[in-house]
């Protein structure tokens, strides 16, 4: 037997060395990098999400398009405004999925692209197909001219917000849940004791609305030459067919992709040669050489542990874990980088896991300067780790602040029995033995005990903020109390420093940096994607998917955090 499995081990072996060689083959030429043309048009499609970052495997283009990530388009736009060869660019809109700071700061760039006197093209196949196309268009609006494919409509019809709420189901379930916090705007506990928005819930929700529809309306009248209220009037009518957009000018032409592409890629001289975003970015990257910046990228719930990937329905996706971003810090400040820009996309999650995070941020602002960057949200304990950076840079659209805590657990014994008769035996060694259990509410007791961690907690997220921003206790926790707000909102406030995307903040960076504007920078991130064959041979994956069901099983997965914001849909 042992024999037999050395030979099946040797045979594995060889296997795999096969299949890496033919797939390095293949990659080897998929990725080979051919000249550009003297003159060309930019041509970029995007389709659905737009992710911070792709994925750095050359592997995942073997298995269909790589998905065009922020990073990418920031790049290739980049670039696109000095370099002769580029006559032009093009984007070709499918749909639009994407957060609103993402499209802000694509259309900055965009704009940026024009301003270097470079034509921008936008197409729509349709802006929205049964359901909305605010996104889209707003996107496209960012290029000079905008074309409607023919069969293509205008689905611009203002902004609403959907939110779940789940009290019912818990109450058909015999599930109580038990969730005290602190303000009546810390509304992600609604999600499982309320049935409605309560009257604080609607307000902030309407209060966002209104801040996110308002700054769509302006960036809408600025590319389209109308007035503010002009554009809120017609995002309040829509939608509207092809030839009415066509009518109001919303859109230049309606035309076939055939006869566009064929009008796009026409030069003064000829001829442009139409050069794919892949391709253009495999010629090189701007921002590639120079003095050192370094870009720490932090996604998703915070959470004590290595990031990762979480699979629970509701709080699914990446985990932005405490451990991987602290030695990430502790690496940039062994590093020669000049500056950090601190890039942030997070709801928040555990508070002990935000100050482990917040402290190693805080100690490497001390040695080298730290610029926060945030994306389309950081709120809650995504703001908490703010805390200590020397300037804070959010897009207008970014949602943020949200300074407040939580907590709950999900009390099951109800269910078990009445549902699926299964009854449960207990021993406790003391009173508090079940306090993080999922049978039982806590009793009065016990909330005091939870009360008065909440405090604790919230006392120290209002003293970091108001040291971090140097404002009063009493001025943070008027502010504070749950609010969420807009980044133009925060900017008022004194939440943050500036408004702006990424570039805005490399531009604070170098000058924190002691560099000029037209220095040369490298820029590292931090920290690197794990590799294919990486995620399917660490063993820690699937213990970490093992402790996520396992949580869930015990209906503890209810917990995500003290200090959270909870999904709000805007469509």
């Amino acid at each position: 037997m042992a024999g037999r499995s050395k030979v099946f081990a040797a045979l594995g072996c060889l296997v795999l060395v096969v299949v890496g060689g033919v797939l390095a083959i293949i990659v080897g030429v998929k990725m080979t990098v051919r000249r550009l043309p003297s003159s060309a048009v930019l041509h970029v499609e995007i389709a659905g999400e737009i992710p911070e970052r792709s994925s750095e495997e050359p592997w995942a283009e073997l298995f269909g398009p790589r998905v065009v990530s922020r990073q990418d388009l920031r790049d290739a736009l980049v670039k696109a405004r000095s370099d002769k060869r580029i006559k032009a660019v093009r984007v070709k809109i499918r749909d639009c999925f994407a957060g609103l700071a993402t499209v802000q700061e694509i259309r900055e760039q965009l704009q940026a692209v024009a301003a270097a006197g470079k034509p921008t093209y936008a197409y729509l196949e349709t802006a929205g197909e049964g359901y909305s196309g605010n996104m889209a268009y707003f996107l496209a609006t960012g290029c000079q001219k905008v074309v409607l494919g023919p069969m293509g409509d205008l689905t611009l019809v203002g902004l609403k917000a959907e939110v779940p709420f789940i009290r019912g189901t818990l109450d058909r379930l015999g599930i109580e849940p038990d969730f005290p916090g602190i303000g009546d705007y810390k509304t992600a506990r609604n999600f499982y004791i309320e049935k409605d928005f309560t009257p604080a819930h609607r307000e902030m929700t309407a209060w966002l609305l209104g801040s996110i529809g308002r700054q769509i309306a302006k960036g809408i009248a600025s590319s389209r030459g109308l007035s503010e209220a002009q554009a809120q009037t017609l995002m309040a009518q829509g939608p509207y067919l092809g030839p009415k957009a066509l009518e109001l000018k919303l859109v230049n032409a309606i035309q076939d992709w055939d006869s566009f592409a064929e009008e796009t890629a026409k030069g003064e001289s000829g001829s442009l040669e139409v050069v794919g975003l892949r391709r253009y970015l495999r010629s090189g990257r701007p921002d590639s050489s120079g003095t050192p910046i370094a870009v720490v990228v932090a996604e998703g719930a915070i959470m004590r542990g290595e990031s990762g990937f979480s699979p629970v329905p509701f709080f699914g996706g990446d985990v932005m874990g405490a451990e991987t971003m602290a030695r990430v810090f502790r690496d940039v400040r062994e590093s020669d980088a000049k500056a950090v820009i601190f890039r942030i996309n997070s709801p928040g999650g555990s508070a002990v896991a935000s100050e482990i995070i917040r402290v190693e941020m805080e100690r490497t602002a001390k040695e080298k300067p730290v610029v926060v960057s945030m994306g389309n949200v950081a709120a809650s304990g995504g703001y908490w780790i703010t805390c200590g950076a020397q300037k804070v840079v959010a897009n207008p659209g970014t949602i943020t602040a949200s300074i407040g805590v939580f907590a709950g657990h999900l009390a099951m014994a109800r269910f078990w029995e009445e549902k699926l008769g299964v009854t449960w035996g207990e021993l406790a060694t003391s009173p508090n033995a079940d306090l993080f259990g999922s049978l039982h509410p806590w009793t009065p007791e016990q909330r005091q005990i939870i009360q008065a961690w909440l405090d604790r907690v919230y006392d120290q997220f209002v003293e970091r903020v108001a040291k971090a921003r140097g404002l009063s206790r009493e001025k943070v926790d008027s502010m504070g109390r749950g609010r969420v707000f807009t980044g133009e909102q925060a900017l008022e406030l004194g939440l943050v420093d500036r408004l702006g995307g990424f570039d805005v903040a490399l531009e604070e960076a170098r000058k924190l940096a002691g560099l000029g504007p037209e220095d040369p920078v490298e820029l590292r991130f931090y920290p690197r994607k794990i590799e294919l064959f990486e995620r399917i041979l660490r063993p820690d994956d699937e213990e970490q998917a093992r402790t996520w069901f396992s949580l869930l099983a015990q209906g503890k997965a209810a917990l995500p955090g003290p200090v959270w914001l909870p999904p709000i849909v805007v469509r």
